[in-house]
């Protein structure tokens, strides 16, 4: 699914707006329109649905983005994937990352259960009346389905999805998970074939580490089905080894993919994004990841992510972030004087 309905950002912000956060400041972080937000059939591409899931979760400090009474701190979800990643099968993985979370929190208890050829994965929130519109639970399956799906290699198709409310979204749950809906549920469960606890994990820890770094993004998608053609620019302007991001124009890119510039805009459009949204974002999360590392400089990651100067450079990321490239190293490091 490259985009996403504007009911699931709009239900996103609720525990931020419930914390007191200004949810309009995230919104235009993550360079998401009123106009988008304003009209009920409204899609917005993945990328920036994920830019703004991770934004709040960042500003709260909780991967439970507000919906818990409890928060969970920014990096518990890499901490298990690590730990999970050296599983055999899909099965251990899944029941060592339910150990993890049903151990670290008591915000959310999770559970496994295999019944003759059908496996019910579980989860009961503590306080479910916090996620007063049902968000978080139908996203954290959402989480779980795409991750396990992504380790093994191959979608895991749903048998049924069990739930004990009704979607304000009908249609758009529909597209989460493909699968028919039960309602009036006592729990909220996903069921899929046993067959799948059996297969064994294809991920390296390179691998792991490049999603981790991506995610949320390749969390929203169901793995092999994401053929957008938003997608396959990613994959062409995804940087390789020991070399800067190389940004083609329109004119060039649109000939690489054997189409016209007016057909690349016009597919795009319908995607919910454009070439320069997808320029923006592919230097944006480079850009972070690079400001992390203290030894390299501000001129330096320009020129890597291919701006003339580093005053270029600092304009764009602060349309981008809200703040300069500085700003942001000394907020993330905790610190302040860097090069």
């Amino acid at each position: 699914m490259a985009t996403v309905g504007s009911h699931y950002i709009k239900t996103a912000l609720g525990g931020a707006k419930a914390k007191g956060i200004d949810t309009r400041a995230l919104l235009r972080k993550a360079r998401i329109s009123d106009k988008q937000m304003n009209d009920p059939n409204a899609r917005v591409h993945v990328d920036l649905v994920a830019k703004l899931y991770s934004s709040i979760a960042i500003e709260l400090n909780d991967e439970f983005m507000g919906f818990t009474e409890k928060s969970l701190k920014v990096g518990t979800f890499a901490l298990m994937a690590d730990w999970v990643s050296y599983s055999s099968n899909l099965e251990e993985l899944l029941q060592k990352g339910i150990r993890f979370y049903n151990q670290i929190t008591d915000e959310v208890q999770i559970s496994l259960e295999t019944e003759g050829d059908h496996v019910y994965f579980t989860t009961v929130f503590r306080r479910p009346e916090l996620d007063f519109e049902h968000f978080y639970i139908e996203y954290w399956h959402v989480i779980w389905h795409r991750f396990a799906s992504w380790y093994i290699g191959k979608p895991i198709k749903l048998l049924g999805s069990y739930i004990n409310y009704t979607p304000l979204d009908k249609a758009e749950y529909d597209l989460l998970f493909r699968c028919p809906t039960y309602l009036k549920s006592k729990y909220n469960r996903l069921v899929f074939h046993r067959n799948y606890l059996h297969e064994p994990l294809i991920k390296s820890q390179r691998e792991l580490q490049v999603f981790l770094r991506r995610a949320p993004i390749d969390l929203l998608t169901i793995p092999g089905e994401d053929s957008s053609l938003s997608a396959r620019i990613y994959q062409l302007l995804e940087p390789k080894l020991n070399r800067g991001v190389v940004v083609p124009g329109s004119v060039k890119l649109s000939k690489e993919l054997s189409m016209s510039e007016q057909t690349l805009r016009r597919k795009l459009t319908a995607e919910g994004t454009s070439y320069q949204q997808i320029k923006d974002n592919l230097r944006n999360d480079m850009a972070n990841k690079l400001l992390r590392d203290r030894s390299i400089t501000i001129a330096s990651i320009a020129k890597q992510l291919g701006f003339s100067e580093p005053r270029a450079f600092t304009r764009a990321y602060k349309q981008w972030m809200d703040v300069t490239p500085r700003e942001y190293r000394a907020q993330r490091l905790g610190r302040v004087g860097f090069k």
